[in-house]
């Protein structure tokens, strides 16, 4: 069987190859469509709409358009595509920027801004901006538990832990060891570093180990620290996800929150001051769990196409706001943040306005990238802040911050502008990663 429909939920025009060995998106062009179409191994992949409705002549602007969307785009090997979380990661990504220009830029900039940063809405959002970290983890939870949940709730098929493992491994650590070997380089050449010293946090970073072993970021990678925890739930997740075991929903949805509940409990008992222990998964468990949730109310409840409703657009537009809220207290943070992501994520799935934004072609790309963004972004500011700090535009905290957006934004536009027309086996080498 080979066949091609057309639309996704909220994007543009997307070509879906039905194959029998799952579904693989290829991204068209950007224009908006209200078609929906929603994507998951096995007998629940239904698509709730379809639109066949393409220009014949498309304009050389929609052209470009879709040449750049199809350069930064993925395509997934699993079959399964859901633009929303996509988008999701887009927000997370752009968190975790966000708070580590702001802290460079504080750090390293000569200026004396007119008001303090710290008195500033924007530089109070970027101060929690690390917090994006546990949005990832909630969509990992999601989408690693989606599979074993079709197979034990939907009758899907089941999952193979051989491909399971494979996929995780032949996806995330070909550039995970080249970042991590450039950055080892980097730091003896440019930096100066001791080989002798550096080298053991090299092992234990390859290995996924520096968190235990030392209780403290790495060296030679620091943003892996939270690599490590996913690594430590990929391995779980087989056990994990027997939850999904349960027959009557209600005693796993029951079960579910519970153990979420205790984690959080025994999380103020026994991890506080235990770097090792809260740099580990027993931390942040409970935001693996919530997206287990979701993932149980995706095929349970919405059978993966969920309806959209002007209402959860209104519960939207007041979360996203108390999230930035609730992260400016450390207690509320701890109890009421995986509750609330809960909510934001669900009305991300069910309103009709931010469904749209979250599945958006190029917000969907760039939320796509987020990985390779995030292996190397802290570097990026720091190379490209040694240039734009110099750069003084009056006393604008905004305007500063401003500047390495902007400059980043041009490279990567300069980027894909540049591969267009390249070779498919250099666009197979740019999907790699």
């Amino acid at each position: 069987m080979d066949r091609t429909i057309l639309g996704v939920r909220g994007m543009g025009p997307t070509k879906w190859n039905l194959k029998p060995d799952g579904i693989t998106p290829s991204i068209l062009c950007p224009v908006v469509s209200q078609a929906s179409v929603s994507v998951i191994d096995g007998p629940l992949a239904t698509p709730s709409g379809l639109t066949t409705a393409l220009r014949s002549k498309p304009s050389s602007r929609l052209h470009v358009s879709h040449k750049i969307l199809t350069l930064i785009s993925r395509e997934t090997t699993s079959g399964r595509f859901i633009p929303e979380m996509d988008g999701l990661r887009f927000v997370a990504i752009s968190m975790v920027i966000l708070f580590h220009l702001n802290g460079y830029l504080t750090a390293k900039s000569p200026l004396h801004y007119v008001a303090p940063p710290d008195t500033d809405w924007l530089a109070r959002l970027a101060l929690v901006g690390f917090h994006g970290v546990e949005l990832f983890f909630v969509i990992s939870g999601f989408m690693l538990g989606l599979p074993f949940a079709s197979h034990y709730i939907g009758g899907g098929p089941k999952v193979r832990l051989e491909r399971y493992y494979l996929r995780r491994l032949t996806r995330l650590e070909p550039p995970y060891f080249v970042t991590l070997l450039a950055l080892f380089a980097l730091a003896i050449w440019i930096q100066g570093k001791n080989t002798i010293n550096l080298f053991p946090h090299l092992a234990a970073s390859c290995f996924y180990l520096h968190n235990l072993i030392y209780g403290s970021s790495s060296p030679v990678i620091g943003v892996a620290w939270s690599l490590e925890i996913e690594v430590q739930f990929y391995l779980l997740v087989p056990v994990l996800t027997l939850l999904f075991a349960i027959r009557r929903v209600r005693l796993r949805r029951f079960v579910i929150s519970l153990l979420t509940v205790s984690a959080l409990s025994v999380q103020t008992v026994f991890l506080r001051n235990h770097n090792r222990f809260s740099l580990s998964i027993l931390a942040y468990i409970q935001f693996f769990l919530i997206g287990f949730l979701l993932a149980d109310v995706y095929v349970t409840d919405w059978k993966v196409a969920p309806r959209l409703r002007l209402y959860w657009d209104v519960a939207a537009a007041a979360g996203w706001p108390l999230l930035f809220i609730v992260l400016r207290s450390d207690t509320l943070t701890h109890w009421i943040l995986p509750y609330l992501v809960f909510l934001l994520y669900y009305a991300t799935f069910r309103g009709l306005l931010f469904n749209r934004f979250f599945t958006n072609s190029w917000v969907t790309a760039v939320g796509g990238m987020c990985y390779s963004i995030y292996l190397i972004h802290y570097e990026v500011i720091s190379a490209l802040g040694r240039v734009t700090k110099k750069i003084t535009l009056g006393g604008s905290y905004w305007v500063h911050l401003l500047i390495p957006v902007v400059c980043i934004s041009l490279c990567s536009k300069g980027r894909a502008c540049g591969v267009i027309g390249q070779s498919g086996y250099e666009i197979a080498q740019r999907n790699l990663f």
